[in-house]
């Protein structure tokens, strides 16, 4: 696996910001991520889903359905609280929106992760949260998934906003072509040790 570098490197990122379809493996990726540059992990949807898990503790929403039901006012708040967790710097953060969030602060390598949806399905089905659905079911769910925040997106940053336009980023992975190492070591290569 890659080495652990300094805290602080002198490289001219100063943060890192992974933005992804839906299944693509950049949960994954973020969390080596912040592991190996020793900087805190920002999720949006894990902050979601902390919410969900408290206001449902039953799951008497689908978090499916809980997702589509949370508010623009809300999504507003929390990309604004995204942004000035990046403004700080030192941080690795796993959001769909977050090159609009991140638009025009110095120092953040934005990155993009894609697979082909079938791959995408595939390996959701390993993950255990989606019992008992086929790979065209979760398929659906996956592309409906991404419809919404797409939705979302575009009522937040403009009509021609897409979170997965390439010129958006430093780096587009098709991580269906790679192991995680194979991506991890890629990442790692912005970082050199200091």
């Amino acid at each position: 696996m890659v080495s652990k570098i300094k805290k602080h490197s002198s490289n001219r990122f100063k943060a890192v910001l992974l933005s992804g379809l839906p299944g693509s493996g950049k949960s994954t990726a973020v969390r080596e991520l912040s592991h190996l540059l020793g900087w805190p992990l920002f999720s949006i949807g894990d902050l979601f889903r902390k919410q969900w898990r408290e206001q449902y503790p039953n799951a008497e929403m689908p978090l499916e359905e809980y997702m589509k039901s949370i508010s623009l006012k809300e999504h507003k708040a929390m990309d604004l609280r995204a942004r000035k967790v990046f403004e700080k710097g030192h941080i690795v953060g796993d959001m769909h929106h977050g090159a609009g969030i991140t638009e025009g602060l110095p120092g953040v390598l934005r990155i993009f992760i894609s697979a082909p949806l079938q791959i995408r399905a595939e390996r959701a089905q390993h993950t255990g949260r989606f019992t008992g659905k086929s790979t065209r079911q979760i398929m659906k769910l996956l592309d409906d998934r991404e419809q919404v925040i797409l939705a979302v997106a575009k009522k937040i940053y403009g009509t021609s906003y897409s979170f997965s336009d390439p010129s958006r980023y430093h780096l587009v992975l098709n991580s269906g072509l790679l192991t995680i190492k194979e991506k991890i070591t890629l990442l790692m290569s912005f970082f050199p040790k200091d």
